[in-house]
């Protein structure tokens, strides 16, 4: 009587754990050794590892930046020459940033990358030595109160780097340029139509030294500066931090080159100059200035007022005596020049002129006699050599009545007239000689 109901029971429930056992089975992947995922690709095979670049040259303070590509990240890098040049272990991502240091001469450095797999690449490196050294740029400022490399605002200050050879030996006509890397600065240029830049290319003098005018603007508040100078033909470079450091005060503001007293002298005893010019320029603060002087009436101003930082006015002597002539130099925001005034003094000479020599006509007479045929009355050409004196000469005539003054060519008279007369000659100075001219009758038959 039981056995008929769990028979029928058993049969139902082994077909269910069947079909599990089959779904189990398709889940697992089967026996067939199918992949879970048909769609997920096989991993890749790592490409060759490279580094670029394959060949370099490093100089001391100047970075040198290799990218590696390819191989199986990360990477390790290691040198040849770690006294030259000096590299980490573990590199950080694709790039690897490398300092040299200062060498004599040049060597070899060469770095080698490897990846996880094992792969090496190698960038041959040689290392140089730097033709800018870190401490030869250096910043001076050409006015109080900065001072120590510090650059004040509304001011102009020299930035100078020296590059050299082997042994230290200075190196002439090397293009180097310097750029404006950060700070609110600017490099003056020759250019007029673009006076301020934030790059310059300038080349080195014969002592190696290259040069740059640094200029600040008045109102620029304090913060810190970085200039870049880079030698072009090989790449080395140096970079220099100084300060810009805010000035309100005009004395260190403004400045005037030439600073002091200017002296002109005379050309003699007792004459002051007339027609002499000295020029002047300013710096600093903001243009355009305005100059003026405590004695305008004894020189000439020219170029005022003045348009640009660096520009320059000129001061024209007319001939009076002076003695410290003194400027008041105010720029556009009323910051004037209270330090370092420049003063003109224009004083006598101390030559003594030599005096003129006397003033003489050759012929100082002529006596010609009348003849039938040319009597008195007849008009006759004389010429007279006028010697000595001053130029330029003058000549009258008395009596003129008939007689025509021809004038001086050089120092020769001609007149010409009927009868006697005087020749009355002046020079420049007031000096005076007379010649005379005679004509006699012709004797009675």
């Amino acid at each position: 009587m039981l056995a008929t109901p769990l028979a029928a029971w058993i049969r139902p429930a082994l077909a269910l754990l069947a079909t599990a056992g089959v779904l189990t089975l398709s889940a697992c992947g089967g026996g067939s050794g199918a992949p879970n995922n048909p769609y997920v690709p096989p991993p890749t095979t790592p490409g060759p590892l490279s580094v670029v670049p394959g060949e370099a040259t490093a100089y001391a303070g100047t970075p040198l930046v290799l990218s590696i590509a390819g191989g199986v990240p990360p990477y390790t890098a290691f040198s040849a020459n770690p006294a030259a040049l000096p590299v980490p272990q573990n590199v950080n991502g694709s790039t690897l940033t490398l300092l040299a240091n200062n060498v004599d001469t040049a060597q070899t450095a060469n770095v080698t990358i490897r990846d996880t797999s094992g792969q090496t690449a190698t960038a041959e490196v040689t290392v140089r030595p730097a033709v800018l050294l870190p401490a030869s740029l250096t910043i001076t400022p050409n006015a109080a109160p900065c001072s120590g490399g510090d650059v004040c605002s509304g001011q102009t200050s020299v930035a100078s780097v020296r590059v050299t050879g082997a042994g230290g030996m200075p190196l002439s006509g090397r293009s180097v340029r310097f750029d404006v890397v950060q700070g609110q600065f600017t490099l003056q240029t020759t250019n007029p139509g673009s006076p301020q830049a934030a790059t310059q290319t300038v080349v080195s003098d014969a002592n190696g030294e290259a040069r740059v005018i640094i200029a600040v603007a008045a109102a620029t508040p304090t913060q810190i500066g970085l200039l870049r100078a880079t030698e072009l033909s090989t790449g080395s470079q140096v970079t220099s931090q100084f300060i810009i450091q805010q000035v309100t005060d005009a004395g260190g503001v403004l400045s005037v080159v030439p600073n002091g007293n200017t002296t002109i002298t005379g050309p003699q005893q007792n004459i002051c100059s007339a027609g002499v010019r000295v020029t002047h320029y300013i710096f600093g603060g903001t243009p355009p200035y305005r100059v003026q002087v405590n004695f305008p009436d004894l020189v000439n101003l020219v170029g005022v007022p003045v348009l640009v930082n660096g520009g320059g006015f000129d001061v024209i002597t007319n001939g009076g005596c002076f003695q410290n002539l003194t400027f008041a130099i105010t720029d556009a925001t009323g910051r004037t020049l209270l330090t370092g005034i420049p003063t003109v003094s224009n004083v006598p000479g101390t030559t003594v002129p030599t005096p003129p020599a006397a003033l003489a006509i050759v012929p100082g007479s002529v006596t010609v006699a009348g003849t039938a045929t040319q009597p008195c009355t007849s008009n006759r050409t004389y010429q007279f050599v006028v010697t000595g004196g001053t130029q330029p000469y003058s000549a009258v005539l008395s009596p003129n009545t008939g007689w025509i003054n021809g004038g001086f060519s050089g120092n020769t008279l001609t007149v010409s007239g009927p009868g006697d007369t005087t020749i009355s000659v002046a020079d420049a100075l007031g000096q005076t000689a007379t010649a005379t001219i005679t004509c006699t009758a012709p004797a009675a038959p």
